[in-house]
């Protein structure tokens, strides 16, 4: 009984914490609801103590009805919590408000004239509750309220994205656990006449808490990891405080004391700087939004005119206005090339700022794998013929159709051609491609100039540039490699690079699923 009882009390704590530390930290709707939701569960949950523990069949009975009363609120507040989490699905009108608070109506009409349960006996083993006539409407109403609420989490789930997909898993997970527990304790055995269980269910709420703790420390739930640091320094003052109580002599509670005082001296610095760490975040998370957000704003502005800077100056450079003087020639080309490089700057952060906001999905078909490769190579062959140097792709005999992206392939593979072309001064780029049972690897390697271990470690990094790379091609922008690596990875693929060292070449390599 005594263990029995230590869990109850500490699924009652940890419910309690953790309602009104959610609370406390900011009264938006979703905390309000979610504090709420706790409350109706330590209501429920603590009848059924009261209801395991009668000594009377009237103190039972009498608490067998109370412990109805916060859990048909329950699943009226899980409608509201999955409304609003994780963020408002819809706004509530009035004629909604009305029919959900209908069913919860009708069970305490009837819970009140001892429809839903009748009476409560003593037995051996503990509580035996009397079933009502209507008991039966009480499960059901509780399962269509139920199923409509994670009909209404699911629409939730699929409209989210990144860190609210995988905040909605752990709570659904949670959620699953001490609902099927619950129901199957509290619910379906008493159907039975099976009650000897019926004191266990509340235990399960503890799961629905954990998993929301979990989410909260490592997901950033509710957007606060202070919870956690509040909640646990809460904790430990508790039981430093019960065990001053607990001391045998004086000495030993003058001591305890001391650790207590000491406790609260540093739980406050605690939690102090885990404030203080997750306003600094946040203040990164929203210099990295505005930053994203500038890019593609940004980017978006310089396409067009950059656009007909490069069309009315190719018109000029093939003399559609007009033959054009040699040093005007010789200007226009500049400009030119000089557009094509911007645009492809431009086109690189607009990536990015998709890529950075999740807005980047891929597009996947069927599509040859050879001729992928031949469209890329040929695409850059003019490129790496002005710097002298050759291009080859050695064709697989076997060709390969596989499902993906293509343009975003192509796209991947280019940058490493480029890559490769601009740090190649003398020989070539060799592409081939490989296939397994499993698995296709594409490898493009040069006879450049090589990498060192250091410069491999953060070749894949956005912005980031080797030395090689800062003497021999200023004009880069150090973000190709990195939307290779993203898109390659989008495939459930890999990417990497391999070097002898300086002057021995470089080696690329994509690996993707083969299906």
């Amino acid at each position: 009984m005594f263990f029995y009882n230590t869990l109850f009390a500490l699924n009652i704590f940890i419910n309690l914490a953790l309602g009104i530390l959610v609370y406390s930290y900011d009264k938006k709707n979703i905390n309000k609801i979610f504090f709420l939701l706790i409350l109706c569960v330590l209501q429920w949950t603590t009848s059924i103590y009261f209801l395991w523990s009668a000594d009377t069949s009237s103190k039972a009975f009498l608490w067998g009805k109370l412990s109805f009363i916060g859990s048909t609120l329950v699943p009226v507040l899980l409608i509201y919590f999955f409304y609003y989490f994780p963020k408002p699905a819809k706004k509530i009108v009035f004629k909604s408000l009305f029919l959900l608070f209908t069913g919860p109506l009708l069970i305490y009409i009837a819970l009140f004239n001892n429809l839903i349960i009748s009476g409560a006996k003593i037995e051996d083993w503990g509580v035996k509750i009397i079933l009502g006539k209507l008991f039966i409407f009480f499960p059901i109403y509780f399962l269509i309220y139920l199923f409509y609420s994670l009909y209404i989490f699911w629409i939730q789930y699929k409209k989210s994205s990144g860190l609210e997909t995988i905040q909605i898993k752990y709570l659904l997970f949670g959620f699953f656990l001490t609902a099927t527990c619950a129901l199957f304790t509290n619910i379906l055995l008493p159907i039975f006449n099976i009650n000897q269980f019926v004191g266990y269910g509340p235990l399960a709420t503890v799961f629905f808490a954990l998993f929301t703790a979990y989410a909260i420390t490592k997901h950033q739930l509710f957007n606060i990891k202070v919870i956690a640091t509040e909640l646990l320094v809460g904790i430990m003052v508790i039981m430093l405080f019960f065990l001053i109580l607990l001391m045998p002599s004086g000495s030993l509670k003058i001591l305890t004391s001391i650790a207590l005082g000491l406790f609260l001296i540093f739980g406050f610095l605690l939690i102090k700087a885990t404030h203080a760490e997750v306003r600094r975040k946040e203040e990164a998370e929203r210099l990295l939004k505005a930053k994203t957000e500038f890019l593609s704003i940004a980017s978006h502005q310089l396409r067009t005119p950059l656009t007909a800077i490069i069309g009315y100056s190719s018109m000029l450079k093939e003399g559609d206005y007009g033959r054009l003087p040699k040093g005007a020639s010789e200007a226009i080309k500049h400009i030119n090339d000089s557009s094509q490089r911007m645009i492809k700057l431009v086109n690189d952060f607009l990536s990015v700022s998709r890529l950075e906001t999740g807005r980047t999905v891929l597009k996947k078909r069927d599509f040859s794998l050879n001729e992928l490769i031949e469209q890329v190579v040929s695409g850059l062959k003019l490129k790496a013929k002005e710097k002298n140097l050759y291009l080859e792709y050695e064709k697989q005999k076997n060709d390969k159709i596989i499902k993906m992206d293509p343009e975003k392939l192509k796209e991947a593979i280019s940058n490493l051609i480029d890559n490769s072309i601009h740090y190649t001064e003398r020989g070539g780029i060799t592409v081939s491609s490989k296939t397994t049972n499993s698995k296709i690897i594409i490898t493009i390697s040069d006879t450049g100039v090589g990498m060192s271990r250091q410069e491999i470690s953060a070749l894949f990094e956005s912005f980031s540039r080797g030395k090689a790379g800062n003497e021999l091609n200023t004009q880069g922008s150090g973000l190709g490699l990195y939307i290779a690596k993203k898109f390659v990875e989008m495939h459930n693929g890999r990417i990497w690079a391999e070097s002898e060292g300086k002057d021995k070449g470089s080696f690329f390599h994509i690996e993707i699923p083969n299906k």
